[in-house]
């Protein structure tokens, strides 16, 4: 018959014999097991382990022996060892639901809470052992809820941290545009110019006239006539394929943005608070 006693944390299965035991066990593995308790009582946790090893290589059935080493394992924080060992009990045994307690248990404090749910979910409402396993559950999908909402920022600051790159330093860069070729234009408020940076990323002086004043919005049509919407002075830019700008739209307040779409420009009006629509063609 066997005693069950809790020292130190471990729950250890005291003198087993064949004939008291619910799985038939030789003389041999059943002396191996006792001299693992023995061991285990002078706290000699080594020697103990390998002697429960000793019974189950005699008795591949040896369930007590297994349960021992998984909990001296577990108290050793071997917990993946223990795993081992309460796998092996659970295919010997599928209705120990405190062995598959156990494993779920162990499943959650490595990390994985797939098998952690497989196990704990065997355990159903009615047995003794349900209690525990609800609020073991409950605590599992917390953790996987938490660990994939970390997983997800993660993989958004590897992605950001991936694709990042600096094109280049302006002095108050504003509006970006980019043309048919795939140029992108720069408009730079603090020193009045505008900058083109070549899809090498290259980038070089495009325009910085004299009309230019804050300029930062900037839109393309669709013949690649670049419009600028230049903020201190209170207009619209134009500067065609051939680089020369002029003023095309005069008494609008602070522009801002330009987007342009089917023949169509839009011009936020700051000093206004509006949206102009202005029909190109």
């Amino acid at each position: 018959m066997k005693k069950i006693f809790i020292t130190l944390g471990l729950t250890l299965l005291l003198g087993v014999s064949a004939a008291g035991s619910a799985f038939a066990y030789s003389t041999e593995g059943a002396m191996y097991y006792n001299e693992g308790l023995d061991f285990y009582e002078r706290g000699e946790y080594s020697k103990a382990l390998e002697s429960f090893k000793s019974a189950v290589a005699i008795d591949p059935d040896f369930v007590d022996a297994y349960y021992n080493m998984g909990s001296l394992f577990e108290y050793l924080k071997s917990y993946q060892s223990a795993i081992a060992c309460y796998t092996k009990i659970n295919q010997l045994d599928p209705d120990d639901m405190e062995v598959v307690l156990k494993l779920a248990e162990l499943y959650h404090k490595v990390g994985n809470s797939e098998r952690a749910l497989f196990y704990v979910t065997k355990i159903k409402e009615g047995d003794d052992l349900y209690s525990r396993a609800a609020s073991l559950k409950n605590q599992i999908v917390v953790a996987a809820q938490r660990e994939e909402a970390k997983s997800s920022l993660n993989n958004i600051n590897t992605a950001n941290s991936a694709n990042r790159k600096v094109i280049n330093k302006f002095s108050g860069p504003t509006g970006l545009a980019v043309d048919s070729k795939g140029v992108l234009y720069v408009a730079s408020y603090s020193d009045n110019c505008i900058y083109k940076v070549m899809p090498n990323g290259q980038s070089q002086l495009f325009s910085k006239s004299p009309l230019l004043g804050g300029p930062i919005g900037l839109a393309f049509d669709s013949m690649d006539n670049l419009y600028v919407a230049n903020y201190t002075q209170n207009n619209i830019l134009k500067i065609n394929k051939a680089g020369k700008i002029y003023t095309f739209m005069n008494n609008i307040t602070n522009p801002y943005y330009l987007i342009i779409k089917n023949g169509n420009m839009y011009i936020s009006e700051q000093g206004n608070n509006t949206v102009i629509k202005y029909k190109l063609y």
